[in-house]
């Protein structure tokens, strides 16, 4: 065997035991003591959960403390409508009472002014009743005229039921110390119209051609409304006052005021 032979093996030899002590090392140490494991799970994902973890817990706070500062706004609104509608409701109650007042007063006033008409129209029912009557009353002419008269208060209506002339039928007024009916406002106009009988019958309106205006039969001027054409004599009906020729027929109404009530 060579020189270089030699030298060869030996390096060759002590490759491989260098490659086998490292096993026989290990296997010759014998079982290591157990120790603590280290995780496996990187530190980078633990802290992006926990940061996960907190933004959705400070979202929940958030959003609790809006739903809590929105529910006691909302609170606080129903609150002060609550306040508003009871302070309406009394102004409204306060508005109803005093409008229930204001009936109950007017209600009493009505009651009196009723009581005081009815008590009005006794009055008027009893005069009525004692001094109307039916007469067949006769002057010197020794004409008998039916005359079918009341008084109304102070003043007496005598309906001559004869047909007559204006003319003749104020002398047939004078004749009897009457005269023809003077009208002195409307309501005594309304008051005759309900109290007439069915008829029509002068009265002493006519036509004063001197003064190109209606006078009654006293030379006063009249203080009725009338719209009819100038010219002749007036004469009252249920429905009208009207002018007419004075030569129709027609019965009269004479007329006289009392001093005093009678009685």
């Amino acid at each position: 065997m060579s020189e270089q032979e030699v030298i060869f093996s030996t390096v060759r030899f002590h490759k491989s035991s260098g490659l086998q002590n490292p096993v026989r090392l290990a296997e010759t140490q014998g079982p290591r003591k157990a120790g603590p494991r280290v995780c496996s799970v990187p530190w980078k994902l633990i802290m992006i959960a926990l940061g996960i973890l907190f933004s959705l817990r400070l979202v929940i706070f958030t959003m609790l403390v809006t739903n809590i500062f929105q529910y006691s706004q909302e609170k606080h609104e129903l609150q002060e409508s609550l306040i508003n509608l009871h302070h309406n409701c009394s102004i409204m109650q306060n508005d109803i009472d005093l409008k229930e007042e204001l009936l109950r007063n007017k209600f009493i006033e009505c009651n009196a002014v009723n009581e005081f008409l009815e008590s009005l129209n006794k009055e008027q029912n009893i005069w009525y009743s004692k001094t109307k009557t039916v007469l067949n009353s006769s002057h010197h002419t020794g004409i008998k005229v039916e005359v079918h008269w009341f008084c109304y208060g102070i003043n007496c209506y005598y309906f001559i039921m004869n047909r007559k002339t204006w003319g003749r039928c104020k002398q047939t007024c004078q004749n009897s110390s009457l005269s023809l009916l003077k009208i002195d406002d409307e309501l005594e106009l309304k008051f005759l119209q309900l109290h007439v009988p069915s008829n029509s019958y002068w009265i002493g309106l006519s036509y004063d051609n001197r003064k190109n205006d209606w006078a009654w039969i006293d030379s006063g001027p009249s203080k009725l409304k009338v719209n009819f054409s100038p010219g002749g004599c007036v004469f009252l009906s249920k429905a009208r006052l009207e002018n007419t020729n004075c030569d129709n027929y027609f019965p009269c109404i004479c007329g006289k005021r009392l001093d005093k009530f009678p009685g």
